[in-house]
């Protein structure tokens, strides 16, 4: 049962080693400014994104749902996100799209004034029969302003009962991106440069980059029993190599994948993101309480503020132009 599933899934994130070998924001160095701009608490960390205005660059990525104990997790980072005014994705709801006792594991956040709500469904579903009805069913029931479909075909090749198909799913994406707000996730592999491309051609409005450094789901299907989890465990593409690649192509990003502090997020909007998607970082806290997500935020955005005021500016869109340096593994990609 996937409602089972979703348990394994919180399950093996908590308690076992699923990060990639290697977090290549760590191959990011931003270059210090010996005089900064303005006072620290000067720092205009507010952006618009999608439409909606966010106090900080920030989103609190697709996590989980379709479990009694994940609606708790929901209901704890949807109250934390409205006290901060920061973003919000809720995990795949394809499991309460087949089984409507489960809708409230997500819909509990419409009980939030979340600035930024976003659904999520899997692309590989709409090569199964997915389609206009379940979209507009996945956004009524977090009253979503937008949408994101996970490209998790890594994680489905390994997992065992994982669904491969992708016939006809490009032109199902095409029709539904012409009359809903979508956006383009991965799921810890990285969006390479052409499959974007072709994304925001169809109409997707945002790319989550989701690339190698954070969790891996094939090491996350690996625990679960799926041999091949192991040998792909490092697929994919870093995060920060998929925004230096995709910064000129002129549509919104969110740099997600491994982002465990404010540094990594002022790492992220250096390379090119227009905000930054946490998950597992937080995921621990919200099993515990709202007020535990809220303090572990306010330490990461006081971490992004410090970021910032040592770059030498003065807001986000001044943060997306700063001198870097980049080291290590991540130079070799580039």
């Amino acid at each position: 049962m996937i409602e089972d599933r979703k348990l394994e899934h919180i399950k093996i994130c908590l308690d076992k080693d699923v990060d990639a070998s290697h977090n290549y924001w760590d191959d990011v160095i931003l270059k210090h400014v010996t005089i900064p701009k303005v006072d620290l608490e000067d720092i205009d960390l507010r952006v618009e994104f999608l439409g909606r205005e966010l106090q900080a660059p920030i989103i609190i990525d697709a996590m989980t749902g379709g479990h009694p104990v994940a609606k708790k997790i929901n209901e704890n980072i949807a109250r934390a996100a409205e006290e901060l005014g920061i973003g919000m994705a809720v995990g795949s709801q394809r499991s309460a799209i087949e089984n409507p006792n489960l809708e409230d594991t997500y819909a509990v956040i419409r009980e939030y004034e979340v600035p930024l709500r976003m659904g999520n469904l899997g692309a590989p579903q709409f090569s199964l029969g997915y389609g206009e009805e379940e979209v507009q069913r996945a956004i009524e029931m977090v009253d979503a302003h937008a949408l994101e479909l996970h490209f998790n075909y890594l994680q489905e090749s390994v997992q065992p009962e994982g669904d491969r198909v992708v016939g006809g799913l490009m032109d199902k994406l095409g029709q539904i991106a012409k009359k809903f707000t979508l956006v383009a996730k991965e799921t810890g592999a990285g969006f390479d440069r052409s499959s974007a491309e072709k994304l925001k051609e169809m109409g997707f409005k945002a790319i989550d980059v989701s690339g190698v450094s954070g969790t891996s789901f094939s090491a996350v299907e690996f625990y679960r029993g799926g041999k091949m989890g192991k040998l792909f465990w490092n697929w994919g593409l870093p995060s920060p190599y998929s925004l230096i690649t995709l910064r000129d192509l002129n549509i919104p990003l969110v740099g997600s994948g491994g982002i465990r502090n404010g540094l990594d997020v002022a790492k992220a909007l250096a390379l090119g993101a227009n905000v930054a998607g946490i998950a597992k970082e937080i995921l621990r806290f919200a099993t515990k309480s709202h007020v535990a997500v809220v303090e572990r935020m306010e330490e990461i955005i006081q971490e992004l503020r410090v970021a910032m005021f040592l770059s030498g500016v003065s807001n986000v869109e001044e943060m997306r132009k700063v001198d870097h340096v980049i080291k290590g593994e991540l130079r070799y990609w580039l």
